[in-house]
């Protein structure tokens, strides 16, 4: 029996792809940097909507009320800007707190 060299020559590459796919595995999945997602409260009061921003509440009213106001309660919704409206307040307010 004689074995052409063509023959011979695809059987031999044929058997070194196979070689190197098993020998190199299955592609190792990348390790994410990925960040848990929050378990936030859905109320519109300030400490859910901080939480929502990853803020801390003193630095989420700095941001919504900046003329300077300590705390904010919810006044509804602006239909033309497509945006919540919050009424910032300078006096201070019972406050509450959330547990997780």
């Amino acid at each position: 029996m004689t074995i052409h060299p063509i023959m011979a020559w695809r059987k031999g590459l044929c058997c070194v792809l196979l070689s190197v796919l098993f020998v190199s595995g299955c592609a190792q999945p990348k390790s994410c940097d990925c960040q848990i997602p929050r378990a936030c409260c859905r109320g519109l009061v300030p400490q859910c909507k901080a939480c929502e921003e990853g803020l801390s509440v003193e630095a989420w009213v700095a941001k919504t009320c900046p003329d300077g106001a300590n705390d904010a309660h919810y006044g509804g919704w602006n239909e033309e800007a497509q945006k919540e409206i919050w009424i910032c307040e300078d006096a201070p307010r019972e406050k509450i707190e959330i547990n997780d």
